[in-house]
């Protein structure tokens, strides 16, 4: 059960801020929507991969007798390998799969295409690959060393499955180091002289996204036309396009990619991977159409990962509890991905959270493992960085014998500081730090949950509570040369019905977008809702856009809705005004009937005018009522400054936890008692969206903190390929959440919205992190909290004399 508190009940309104039901969800609840794996063709294909055995190997070849037998299989049209790309598919650029190297397991290097997916299946089992296995990396420390194997050396330049960020190959695994103090300097000294040092060795564990909707793609060759199209569980269009018409060898504008309904994604379905480029490729050879649609194997055994740090951290501070400077060394395992690491990055960029620290100093290490490769998870990056300094903070209240509000509340950003510029860079837009984290605690009964702890824990002797607190930012809204999303579009045409068409860029994921978009164009034209039909995630009609991820659409293409209704009214205004002889300002809309003075004009009348009867057109004024609104968000700064700072997101949403709990201490079993979370992502623009979504994100979050982890052997074997051994949580694991909502908006969009749908899953880590600690008396400083990893932490906590904190002076 969750409650929420601000936006329970429904008003009946449909504008922005009502909590509007969701357009979409009619069709999900009765079984009528439509994924890719729903599509149909006449004629249709199916594809299955052969993937690799081996986590770390050179492919010497395929054996030949076999793959001739596996491409005479009942039912089988082609099994095609790196030999077959340009002489029998025709495929321009590299061969989308491996070639002379495997770097993980379930790495894919070559495809099977028949009549079904069985036969399918059934010809890749029978392809046999012959490989020389070179030593596998696992251990990010140990890839660290000189004398290390070379996971991504000069011969995977060819591969177009490895990222190397344009280079040839590396020459060692840590293929980038950044190393970075604040303005002035001074760090070291600053530690050298502080009243205390905390420090701590803090971890992330890998993890991956899991989505009831595995990865599916459909594509047609239509050799008529010489055009491709694909259907698609993605959001990222224009990206899928761009590789599918590379691959082709054609225009971009030859190839349609649209979007389908899409079961979550939470950041790996960004567009641009191989199967938007071999598809097509297929299917204009076998002039069939071709689908794949990912078993959950192969997803959790080569889906993108996430977190997989490890930080080495302190914290100078007063005896007051005034922190002075923040260090930190932390190494990012970013399996086979070589390129830019947005995870490091934002890492690197938040670690201070929403705390006034001004001097920081960072030493980061990407390197490079044979796992799978790091990608985009809900929290990229952010997670890691808030998870560090909440569970610091702790550390340090414990250090000094504080509550650990108390020393949060003494060093959050002031809101009389807002925007405020962090060590980084990073501008923070709008927050009142104090006053969320101080309604949590009221919602919570802090004062009465710590008596409560204290008279459990002195009367039951191996049952213990904790109580945990956590405060996290979320920033949203990425934008950086080279990717886009800086800013968002929308196109409205008003229809010769009435009706009005909305072309949003960026597609959704399931977040309930073409609702929002519908509130936002209909409150702003004055008219329902159901007339708004919205259209996304198709690249032949939808403006340009870099997709949905990073939460960035309530900052870009809303406030584009925003604009392109603004653009829409005031032509259908100025028409009304030149028709009924009055200025603009004395007209006076009500539903379809625009009044002005004593004379009035229709809706349809005006329609009419713009469509047909052209000569009525105020002078100078365009035909038709089709208008296209973008906003750029300027809360963005491209151009690093001397310490290379930039201003990469734009807006910073936050939630504030109070959580309690109950651990076994024979057991390590730890049950959530409590789970209170204040959450502010500015203007809510519709509540029951905003509810839902932080709902999710939330349960997902305790998925991180107690259950979830991508576990390998030494020879790169995966270890959680089922879920079985990859847990996640059900309904019946969730506690009573109970939710309370605050709004500070933005003052960089016209909205004043921010994402809302990543902030809940960063925090479950911290807080439970925390109170779990608070109950066991021992360190416990990597997730998942799972009963074994609780009880070695509390059996090595009683053989250990050493203090729980850190080291202190003074």
């Amino acid at each position: 059960m969750t409650e929420h508190n601000g936006h329970a009940q429904d008003d009946g309104g449909t504008g922005i801020g009502s909590p509007l039901k969701r357009k979409e969800t009619e069709r999900f609840i009765q079984g009528t929507g439509q994924y890719a794996d729903d599509i149909k063709l006449p004629g249709q294909t199916y594809t299955a991969f052969v993937r690799s055995i081996h986590a770390h190997a050179h492919i010497l070849g395929f054996d030949q007798e076999a793959l001739t037998a596996a491409r005479r299989m009942p039912g089988v049209l082609g099994v095609f390998t790196s030999d077959d790309w340009e002489t029998v598919l025709g495929g321009h650029g590299p061969w989308p799969l491996a070639t002379t190297k495997v770097h993980r397991v379930g790495e894919p290097i070559a495809v099977a295409v028949a009549e079904s997916r069985y036969q399918a299946m059934d010809a890749a089992s029978a392809v046999v690959v012959n490989y020389e296995p070179l030593p596998p990396v696992v251990d990010p420390f140990k890839a660290m060393q000189p004398d290390a194997p070379v996971v991504l050396d000069e011969g995977d330049a060819t591969s177009s499955l490895i990222d190397l960020g344009g280079g040839a190959g590396l020459s060692s695994n840590v293929c980038l180091e950044t190393h970075f103090e604040s303005e002035g300097g001074g760090v070291d000294k600053i530690f050298e002289e502080a009243d205390h040092v905390v420090k701590a060795r803090l971890e992330t564990q890998r993890i991956l996204t899991s989505p009831i909707e595995p990865n599916a793609f459909v594509a047609n060759y239509d050799h008529v036309t010489d055009e491709a199209t694909i259907w698609a569980s993605t959001a990222g269009v224009y990206q899928g396009r761009l590789a599918a018409a590379r691959a082709l060898g054609i225009p971009e504008t030859k190839v349609r990619v649209i979007s389908a309904d899409i079961g979550g994604a939470f950041g790996s379905k960004g567009g641009s991977v191989g199967q938007n480029a071999l598809l097509p490729v297929l299917s204009r050879h076998l002039e069939r159409p071709v689908k794949w649609t990912e078993m959950r194997t192969d997803n959790l055994a080569t889906a993108p990962a996430g977190r997989d740090q490890i930080h080495d951290i302190e914290l100078a501070l007063r005896s007051d509890g005034r922190i002075l400077a923040l260090r930190d060394r932390f190494v990012g395992d970013t399996g086979t991905n070589a390129g830019f690491d947005p995870s490091v990055a934002a890492t690197f960029l938040y670690l201070t959270g929403p705390y006034d620290i001004q001097k920081y100093k960072q030493d980061a290490y990407t390197v490079v493992t044979n796992k799978s490769p790091h990608g985009a998870i809900r929290g990229i990056g952010k997670a890691d960085a808030a998870f560090c300094i909440e569970r610091l903070m702790d550390i340090a209240a414990k250090e000094l014998r504080m509550d650990p509000t108390e020393i949060r509340m003494k060093n959050f950003v002031p809101e009389d500081k807002f925007p405020y510029l962090t060590a980084t860079g990073a501008t923070l837009d709008s927050g009142r730090y104090h006053e969320c984290l101080q309604m949590a605690m009221d919602m919570a009964g802090y004062d009465e949950l710590r008596r409560e702890q204290a008279r459990l824990n002195a009367s039951r002797p191996t049952i213990k509570r904790g109580v945990g607190v956590s405060l996290v930012i979320e920033p949203t809204g990425a934008a950086r040369r080279g990717m886009g999303g800086g800013y968002g579009a929308c196109r409205l045409k008003m229809e010769l019905s009435g009706m009005i068409s909305a072309y949003p860029a960026g597609g959704q994921n399931g977040q309930g977008h073409q609702t929002t978009v519908a509130q936002i164009v209909s409150d702003r034209l004055g008219c329902s809702p159901d007339r708004v039909f919205v259209v996304d995630g198709d690249s032949l009609v939808t403006p340009y856009g870099a997709g949905p991820g990073s939460s960035r659409t309530s900052m870009t293409v809303m406030p584009a809705a925003l604009v392109a209704a603004n653009l829409l009214r005031d032509k259908i205004l100025r028409i009304a005004a030149h028709r009924l002889g009055v200025d603009v300002r004395d007209l006076h809309a009500e539903g379809d009937i625009i009044r002005g003075s004593e004379r009035q004009i229709t809706l349809r009348e005006i329609i009419q005018i713009a469509y047909q009867d052209v000569d009525r057109l105020p002078p100078g004024e365009d035909p038709a009522l089709d208008v296209t609104g973008y906003f750029i968000n300027e809360n963005h700064v491209y151009d690093r400054d001397e310490l290379g700072r930039r201003n990469e997101f734009s807006c910073y949403p936050y939630d504030a936890v109070v959580t309690a709990v109950d651990v076994d201490m024979e057991t390590g079993q730890t049950e959530i008692v409590k789970y209170v979370s204040v959450h502010d992502c500015g203007t809510v623009l519709n509540p029951r969206i905003v509810a839902t979504q932080h709902t999710g994100a939330t349960a997902q979050g305790i998925g991180v903190a107690m259950y979830e982890e991508v576990i390998y052997d030494e020879e790169g074997k995966l270890l959680t390929g089922t879920f079985m051994d990859y847990l996640l949580p059900t309904a019946n694991e969730m506690p009573r959440f109970e939710f309370g909502h605050m709004e500070t908006p933005t003052p960089f969009t016209p909205l004043g919205a921010k994402g809302a749908g990543e902030t809940g899953t960063i925090s479950p880590p911290c807080a439970l992190g925390n109170a779990i600690e608070d109950a066991i008396g021992a360190p416990l400083r990597r997730p998942p909290y799972t009963p074994e990893n609780v009880l070695k932490a509390i059996q090595k906590g009683r053989a250990s004399v050493s203090p729980v904190g850190g080291e202190s002076r003074g």
